[in-house]
């Protein structure tokens, strides 16, 4: 398919995720897309330079960006920043952010470009136990002024196979294309407790780039150290 576009596999990648990487890193060589038109990088946070070793190893593309004493929201926004620009810069269609604990299903890149949209992302479930619910927010009107996000846990029957547009889903398994690249920049903000994907569903809301959720592309998540909610969280 010398007309399929041209695509970059990109996430921040740490140590503590090496539980399953080596799965991962098979689990996208399985995909179904022209291998020719897939390049992967992963931007490793880990303590040391001894991980992109091992991902270099596997053919991968690898930048190492130390925390040099940032706390884990500041360091990973920067990881996603540098995943983008490097698809900017590298001239590629687009842009699939794909968490290195997420395996989709092989024919995942198919799926989310039938649909055509600027960002389409995958669906899995986070947190563990009581805590468990889908990747998945929807928007409340504003009321005074105040807009709030909130999940489906208890509306999970608004889950039907079908395409949802919806404030944010899951950074981990999302398709960007690159027209909108340019209205991207992955942040944190001082003082907020928020991730750089809340920003990242902030800014296009306000930019009306609409967010769109595959809800028949589930993907396994292998959150193995998240544990209980704000507990052990990578």
């Amino acid at each position: 398919m010398s007309n399929a576009p041209k695509i970059l596999i990109a996430a921040p990648q740490s140590d503590v995720k090496n539980y399953c990487f080596l799965d991962w890193a098979m689990n996208i060589n399985k995909f179904s897309y022209p291998k020719d038109k897939l390049d992967v990088l992963l931007v490793d946070n880990s303590d040391t330079q001894e991980n992109i070793k091992i991902i270099e190893k596997l053919g991968m593309t690898a930048k190492y960006i130390p925390k040099n004493g940032r706390g884990i929201i500041e360091t990973l926004a920067e990881c996603h920043q540098i995943c983008l620009d490097y698809a900017k810069d590298n001239g590629y269609d687009y842009l699939f952010h794909l968490e290195t604990d997420v395996f989709p299903k092989h024919d995942i890149l198919f799926n989310l470009l039938s649909f055509k949209k600027p960002i389409t992302c995958g669906l899995y479930y986070i947190f563990d136990g009581a805590y468990r619910e889908p990747m998945l927010r929807l928007i409340e009107k504003k009321n005074n002024g105040y807009m709030r996000a909130y999940g489906i846990k208890l509306q999970e029957s608004l889950i039907r196979g079908q395409l949802m547009k919806v404030f944010s889903g899951a950074l981990g398994c999302t398709l960007i294309a690159s027209n909108v690249f340019k209205h991207i920049k992955f942040r944190f903000v001082e003082g907020e407790n928020q991730h750089p994907d809340t920003w990242f569903a902030q800014d296009m809301y306000e930019k009306n780039i609409p967010i769109y959720v595959d809800t028949k592309s589930l993907c396994e998540h292998r959150s193995k150290s998240w544990g209980t909610f704000k507990l052990n969280f990578n």
